[in-house]
């Protein structure tokens, strides 16, 4: 029963995809286009119809699912946002020395795009503002050493300099679960 089911399935899914083929090829000849889209005779409003009557419930269903997809997002960041503010307000919340934080690994993924302007070499913003770089530092915590992962726009140099300045920021944890922990290092996205 399975199969016959997922044949049907695939054959109806493949039945409206030549469907919309068809629609946008019986538009495209309705309005006189021919080989390397090249007006090459004059239209055939109907045909052009047909195809556009053909097209319109498939553009309708892109837009619908978009739009939902979009709405579901909204609600998924919106929960995630909510739950975190939640461990925040009921974690415990500790000091943590920034001297004794290592810098373990620095994955850059910048890459090296610059522009020059009268005598200085600038970093494109483009590039600058779209690659987050992958930082993994070690600090003990609880008498064992942990490992946490975050991801920031600045580069190595300056994560150390920030790190020199702030000299200490704040560890949330949950004592009824290990693996929940957030250490605030929002103070490099400034």
């Amino acid at each position: 029963m399975d199969k016959i089911r997922s044949f049907l399935n695939n054959l109806f899914r493949n039945f409206l995809l030549g469907l919309l083929f068809l629609g946008i090829i019986l538009f495209f000849v309705g309005l006189g286009y021919r080989g390397k889209y090249q007006k090459v005779s004059d239209s055939y409003l109907p045909m052009a119809l047909i195809g556009l009557g053909i097209l319109t419930p498939y553009v309708i269903y892109l837009f619908y699912t978009s739009n939902k997809y979009i709405k579901r997002q909204k609600i998924h960041f919106e929960k995630e946002s909510n739950d975190f503010n939640a461990f925040l307000n009921t974690s415990i919340k500790a000091d943590l020395n920034l001297d004794d934080v290592e810098i373990i690994s620095f994955n850059s993924k910048s890459p090296d795009f610059y522009e020059t302007k009268v005598g200085k070499v600038i970093q494109k913003d483009f590039y600058k503002n779209n690659n987050l770089n992958d930082v993994e530092v070690e600090f003990p915590f609880g008498g064992q050493k942990l490992n946490y992962f975050f991801k920031t726009g600045k580069e190595l140099d300056s994560i150390k300099i920030h790190f020199a300045i702030k000299k200490e920021t704040k560890i949330y944890f949950d004592e009824s679960d290990s693996d929940k922990i957030y250490v605030d290092f929002d103070f490099l996205s400034k």
